[in-house]
């Protein structure tokens, strides 16, 4: 028999194209909230830049997990994971022309993000190694958290609201290549070696 992973996470302007026009759904009700309250424009060198005016904001970032290091807390049935992700630009639309979810995600983003999840069990034999199996290195994240600090190399932390996880086989990022909402977007961009932020004090 196998046994299914059952998981769930705590709650605590667009550019179109010919293959990407259908806009992105939110799964769940605490999602919609979420979604619907969250700066979509707000990006992670933004918050590099000047911290402090967005410890209050809301912002949705997609992003690749890079991994996951998950324990459990205690014996109420949670467990906590520090989750690090590749941050991606992301156009909020989905291709309706394939099966299920498609997300066209951008190769290029803003650098890393780590936020600090909590998992409930919603089965007893749930375990630390389900919980980072479910945050397996390469899957899509949407990460929906308020923005908390900069560590020293850059990484984002950000203090999370809610998570959507997607596995390999719904995104790409070979399909479109593009920047912020809205904004120009220059192809070199993509390549550009990322800022060095190991001095800032």
């Amino acid at each position: 028999m196998i046994r299914t992973l059952a998981l769930t996470v705590v709650a605590g302007s667009m550019l179109v194209s010919c293959q990407s026009d259908t806009p992105y759904q939110p799964s769940t009700k605490p999602e919609k909230i979420e979604f619907e309250h969250a700066r979509r424009t707000v990006y992670p060198d933004d918050v590099r830049t000047n911290l402090d005016h967005f410890t209050n904001t809301l912002v949705a970032w997609v992003g690749i997990i890079k991994s996951a290091d998950a324990v459990e807390e205690d014996p109420d049935g949670k467990i906590h994971a520090v989750t690090l992700l590749e941050h991606h630009y992301f156009d909020w639309q989905k291709d309706k022309k394939l099966d299920g979810v498609h997300l066209l995600v951008s190769p290029a983003g803003e650098g890393r993000f780590r936020s600090d999840l909590h998992l409930r069990k919603t089965t007893q034999d749930a375990t630390s190694y389900d919980a980072e199996k479910y945050l397996g290195r390469g899957k899509l994240a949407v990460v929906y958290g308020v923005p908390q600090a900069v560590d020293p190399d850059g990484t984002v932390v950000l203090k999370y609201r809610y998570l959507r996880v997607f596995g390999r086989g719904h995104y790409n990022t070979n399909e479109l290549e593009y920047g912020r909402l809205g904004q120009p977007y220059h192809p070199a961009d993509c390549c550009a070696e990322p800022p060095d932020h190991s001095q800032t004090p």
